[in-house]
């Protein structure tokens, strides 16, 4: 109950912040989501074991998100940075070469997993007009409702694992009420303020989205099985913490721009 409460909270705040407040208000709300998952994410890691450089992981990622928002920045030469700068204060850690490798790798795959992901939901934003205002409300809008649709059929009538190694408590019954919930939030958004969306993309999106979400919550689910974590963090209550939240966004808002880039603009 309480992850029903909580995405049927989350949800009006964020569509007054993305639809009528000015875009800096959004992209703040992403760089603050983007530190604290990076913090879960390196606490992931230290579980195994692996001390990641939080300060640079952030930083850096920080940077490479910011490129999505501003032209003038390319994203080679930040990714670059990232590059060269990681390794290279690796040298001054504490511990000499022990766990060096890890760490390093960890930092920068933790950068291009949250950088390139969220830069994509702050490039969504970006496209202008009402277009990424409508996109973006439209991307939490049907990952948000879909997650709680194949929560509240999987706890209903939820009988077969979908994958009981990752996550065993996710059914196939769960899996379907989550498309069907995608298919009445793209419904809804159509008829509520994105009338502009055809019925086709629509469809399309919903499952698109559906697909991203549920490799998304799988593959989150992956690393915090291997880790031998239940949540990474206490944020939100009944989700867990911002990873938790946003593991089926970060899947899906790319699959988001690049269909919109390639269909609808």
């Amino acid at each position: 109950m309480k992850r029903l409460v909580t995405a049927a909270a989350g949800l009006p705040i964020l569509f007054v912040i993305i639809k009528y407040l000015n875009p800096i208000f959004f992209f703040a709300l992403v760089a603050f989501a983007a530190v604290i998952a990076t913090w879960e994410l390196h606490a992931l890691a230290r579980n195994r074991g692996i001390h990641a450089d939080f300060l640079m992981g952030s930083v850096m990622t920080l940077a490479v998100i910011y490129t999505f928002a501003d032209e003038r920045v390319a994203l080679q030469p930040v990714l670059a940075a990232a590059v060269i700068l990681i390794p290279s204060r690796a040298l001054l850690r504490r511990g000499g070469v022990d766990g060096a490798f890890e760490a390093v790798m960890a930092t920068l795959g933790g950068i291009l997993f949250l950088g390139i992901t969220l830069g994509a939901v702050v490039e969504l934003m970006g496209i202008g007009d009402e277009m990424g205002r409508d996109l973006t409300v439209f991307l939490f809008l049907t990952v948000w409702i879909a997650d709680a649709g194949a929560y509240a059929f999987g706890s209903w009538i939820g009988s077969h694992p979908l994958s009981r190694a990752i996550s065993p408590n996710k059914t196939i019954e769960g899996a379907g009420g989550g498309l069907l919930a995608s298919l009445l939030a793209a419904w809804l958004a159509k008829v509520w303020f994105f009338q502009r969306l055809q019925t086709r993309d629509a469809i399309l999106l919903a499952v698109l989205l559906w697909v991203a979400g549920m490799a998304g919550d799988l593959s989150e689910s992956l690393l915090k099985r291997a880790t031998r974590v239940k949540d990474t963090g206490t944020l939100f209550p009944g989700h867990g913490g911002m990873l938790d939240r946003a593991d089926s966004l970060l899947f899906g808002a790319p699959v988001l721009f690049y269909y919109y880039r390639a269909f609808m603009a």
